[in-house]
């Protein structure tokens, strides 16, 4: 019980800045999902699956730029104990990423049209790749100026400006792809034209960080920390994004643009998912260096309501993603539904990652990431290749959650070595058996009418829902965290906790 109560402000403060980031991303994921009627009818699945590979192509490129870029600088910008070594550790290391990322996409630059021939089997899109690469510099460095307000929990400011970049990107897309009738043209180069406006913006947000100083030795330190981030990030890539790839080159380009769109219905987990990331990061490495009797504890905790949180989402999502496709699109990609459940299972794990990678970072073994990271992408790669010429995107998405399952496990395993998290082992069992099933069970559906179908499968994830508390996987300690979160009467949660 004491426990309960020390840990209770730290989980507030967790939800509070979580529902900051995360509504920041609900708009930003609300403004990307309205768009799915307008661009599945103006794009055919084989035209989305094209702009899905052009972006998974550039991601590849990121992941290279960036060699961990907001990772390596959290966990300096942590250390630093004054303003002048943080000013020091941003300057060095946003100098270097902008040079950096500046040489890469020069050589680049020089070969969009093989890019596009290999990828798409023509070399007519080669425009989709110059526009892409020259928006890679600026998006990375907008983004590790995002990361300068995460880290100083500016959450407010950073949810404000991302709502911001995304309408402006959104925006200029479908006015450059419809109104100036550009196609695929038109949205790539909205989202071109959205970077270089924020670039100034972002700048002037971190100023006081940024300065002519310049520390060879730290970028040395700074680098050791970041290049064994860059195997896992590209091990990342593989089991994350290259599927889009192989299902391109085995399957068609259709299956990419279904695929797609299947990634977008679980776009809500993916918001809540990064909105966790976004604040969990500086808060755990906070309390770590500064309450690290009661972290293990906490972190445990923290644990299990990822996983509540997610399979209550993942369930939800699945049950209703022939319903929510229906409204959102047309016939011809309602057959991305079969993918929805997999990736949401996925997300689930990879939301899981937080936690249980975290002991790994603490302690700066890096190296286990790279290791782990690519062992999943081998898995990964090699069952998308045996089972993707026959099943198309439902293999993909299956060898999806069987990476970041692997991944979670192995992750779990390494950290308790190196420093134990003290898990809630019964109850992490049962919501994970609980939300595996009932995801699943979705595929065994009958055909129904929509009103009966809506019916039946509202009851369904209430059926889920009171499992978890029948189970005793929930229990009345959530309710007063959550009280305490949103309504904040201390007098309330006292009386619940009794």
């Amino acid at each position: 019980m004491n426990d309960d109560h020390r840990l209770k402000p730290t989980i507030h403060h967790l939800i509070r800045d979580i529902a900051v980031y995360g509504t920041g991303d609900l708009i930003l994921r609300a403004a990307a999902f309205f768009t799915i009627p307008i661009y599945t009818r103006i794009f055919a699945p084989e035209e989305y699956g094209i702009w899905s590979l052009v972006t998974t192509i550039i991601g590849l490129l990121n992941i290279v730029l960036s060699l961990g870029g907001d990772t390596t600088y959290a966990r300096f910008f942590f250390d630093a104990r004054t303003d002048r070594e943080k000013g020091l550790i941003t300057s060095t290391w946003f100098s270097f990423l902008f040079l950096w990322s500046l040489t890469l996409v020069s050589l680049w630059l020089l070969m969009p049209r093989y890019l596009s021939q290999w990828a798409l089997g023509t070399d007519r899109y080669g425009i989709l790749f110059v526009l892409a690469l020259l928006a890679t510099p600026l998006s990375l460095m907008n983004n590790m100026c995002s990361q300068v307000l995460r880290n100083q929990f500016r959450a407010k400011f950073f949810s404000a400006l991302n709502i911001i970049s995304t309408i402006l990107s959104i925006g200029l897309g479908l006015y450059g792809a419809m109104v100036m009738d550009l196609g695929l043209t038109g949205v790539v180069g909205g989202a071109f034209m959205a970077a270089c406006l924020m670039f100034p913006i972002r700048l002037w947000t971190i100023r006081s960080l940024l300065g002519p100083f310049f520390s060879l030795p730290l970028l040395k330190r700074l680098l050791m920390f970041a290049l064994p981030l860059v195997p896992m990030a590209l091990a990342y890539w593989v089991f994350g994004l290259s599927d889009r790839v192989v299902v391109g080159k085995l399957s068609t380009l259709d299956q990419v643009g279904l695929y797609g769109i299947a990634f977008t219905l679980t776009g809500l987990l993916s918001v809540i998912n990064a909105s966790f990331g976004q604040a969990w990061a500086p808060m755990a490495l906070k309390i770590y260096e500064e309450e690290r009797e009661r972290a293990p504890i906490f972190f445990g905790r923290v644990m299990t309501y990822l996983l509540v949180s997610f399979g209550l989402l993942s369930v939800l999502i699945t049950t209703f993603a022939k319903e929510l496709l229906a409204v959102l699109s047309t016939s011809a990609y309602y057959p991305a539904a079969l993918a929805v459940g997999p990736l949401a299972l996925a997300m689930t794990a990879s939301a899981s990652t937080h936690v249980t990678a975290l002991s790994i970072s603490l302690t700066m073994r890096t190296k286990y990431f790279a290791f782990y990271s690519w062992l999943a992408a081998l898995l990964n790669l090699g069952l998308n290749i045996l089972f993707v010429p026959r099943w198309g995107m439902v293999a993909a998405s299956w060898t999806t959650a069987a990476s970041y399952l692997f991944l979670t496990v192995s992750y779990s395993i390494t950290s308790q070595r190196l420093w134990a998290v003290k898990y809630e082992t019964s109850r992490i069992f049962r919501v994970a058996t609980l939300t595996l099933l009932f995801t699943v069970g979705v595929a065994f559906f009958p055909e129904m009418p929509l009103w009966l179908g809506v019916i039946f499968k509202s009851g369904y994830c209430f059926c889920f829902a009171g499992l978890l508390f029948a189970l005793r996987v929930v229990d009345i300690r959530e309710w007063a965290i959550l009280l305490t979160s949103m309504v904040g009467r201390k007098a309330l949660v006292t009386e619940a906790i009794k």
